[in-house]
C-alpha cells in the first residue's frame, strides 16, 4: 500500500514539473516577441522617413531655365552685382544660375576659369555703374556653361551671353548678387521717375543737394523721395536709403527704388548717390 501511495505521489510531482516547464517556455517566447516588435516598428518608420532621391532630367531643367530667364530681346542672361571680389565672384554667379534652374545638390554649374578671368577684368572696368536705365551694364561675349549631375553622370553644355549690371548700393540688399532685368524690360514708371530722382544726385562739382528742407530722419527722407518721384505706392515700390545716418547730415548716401513686383525674383532698380546739406 505504501508503495502504491509513493508511486502516485511521484507521478503527481512529475506532472507538476512538466507543467512548470511548459509555462516557462511560453513566457520566454512572449518576451522575445515583445522585444522584436519595437525593432520592426522602428525599421518601418525609418523606411517611411527616407525619401527617394530626386529624379532630374538635366537637359529639361537647363532648357526650362534658358526659356524662362534669357532676355528675349538680346538673348542675354541679366545679373546684378556690386563690388568685384565681394559680390561679383565665381561662386556667386554659379549659385544664382543653379538656384534659378532649381537644381538639386547633386548638380553643379561651371565655366572655364579663363573665361571667368575675362569677365572679372571687364566688369572691373565698367566703372561704378549708374542708377539710370541702361547705365552700368557690361555685356560679355558668350561663354560655355556646363551643367552636370554627379548622381547620374549627365552633363549639358550651353553657350550663354551674360549681361552684368553694376549696382554698388545693392551691397546692402543683395550682397551676393541677384538676377536683374534687361534695360528695355525695366519698370516703365521707375524709368520715368529717374529724371526727377537724378535732380538730387551729387558729383565732384556738386557735393551736396541744397533743396531739402525737411527733418533729417529716415521717415522724412523717404517721404521726400516718394513725393519727388511720384513712386508713392509702397505696395509697388520699395525705398532704401542706403548708408543714411540721421546723425551725419551732409554725408553721402544712396536713394534707391526697386520694383517689389518684378517677375521671377529679378531686381529692378533706379538709384542716385546724394547728400543733403
Amino acid at each position: 500500500m505504501k508503495k502504491i501511495v509513493a508511486i502516485i505521489l511521484g507521478m503527481i510531482m512529475l506532472l507538476a514539473l512538466a507543467s512548470c516547464g511548459a509555462n516557462g517556455g511560453g513566457e520566454t517566447k512572449g518576451t522575445e516577441s515583445a522585444t522584436a516588435a519595437p525593432a520592426t516598428d522602428a525599421a518601418t518608420e525609418s523606411a517611411a522617413d527616407t525619401e527617394p532621391a530626386e529624379e532630374v532630367n538635366l537637359q529639361e531643367k537647363v532648357d526650362a531655365f534658358l526659356e524662362k530667364y534669357m532676355c528675349v530681346t538680346h538673348n542675354k542672361l541679366d545679373m546684378m552685382f556690386n563690388y568685384t571680389g565681394a559680390s561679383f565672384t565665381y561662386d556667386n554667379i554659379m549659385k544664382i544660375i543653379k538656384d534659378a534652374a532649381e537644381l538639386p545638390d547633386t548638380c553643379s554649374v561651371d565655366i572655364d576659369e579663363a573665361d571667368y578671368d575675362v569677365l572679372v577684368e571687364n566688369y572691373q572696368g565698367a566703372g561704378d555703374g549708374g542708377g539710370g536705365t541702361g547705365v552700368g551694364f557690361y555685356w560679355a561675349e558668350p561663354v560655355n556653361v556646363t551643367f552636370s549631375n554627379s548622381a547620374t553622370g549627365e552633363e549639358v553644355t550651353v553657350e550663354i551671353s551674360f549681361s552684368f549690371r553694376k549696382c554698388l548700393p545693392a551691397s546692402e540688399i543683395y550682397p551676393d548678387g541677384v538676377l536683374g532685368t534687361c534695360p528695355e524690360d525695366g519698370n516703365p514708371t521707375m524709368k520715368a521717375s529717374y529724371v526727377k530722382l537724378n535732380e538730387v544726385a551729387i558729383s565732384d562739382d556738386v557735393p551736396a543737394y541744397e533743396g531739402y528742407e525737411g527733418e533729417y530722419t529716415a521717415e522724412a527722407v523717404e517721404d521726400f523721395f516718394r513725393e519727388l518721384t511720384g513712386l508713392t505706392d509702397k505696395d509697388e515700390y520699395e525705398f532704401y536709403a542706403i548708408g543714411f545716418d540721421p546723425e551725419a547730415k551732409g554725408e553721402p548716401f544712396y536713394a534707391l527704388f526697386s520694383d517689389k513686383n518684378a517677375p521671377d525674383g529679378k531686381f529692378d532698380a533706379v538709384w542716385v548717390e546724394t547728400a543733403f546739406k
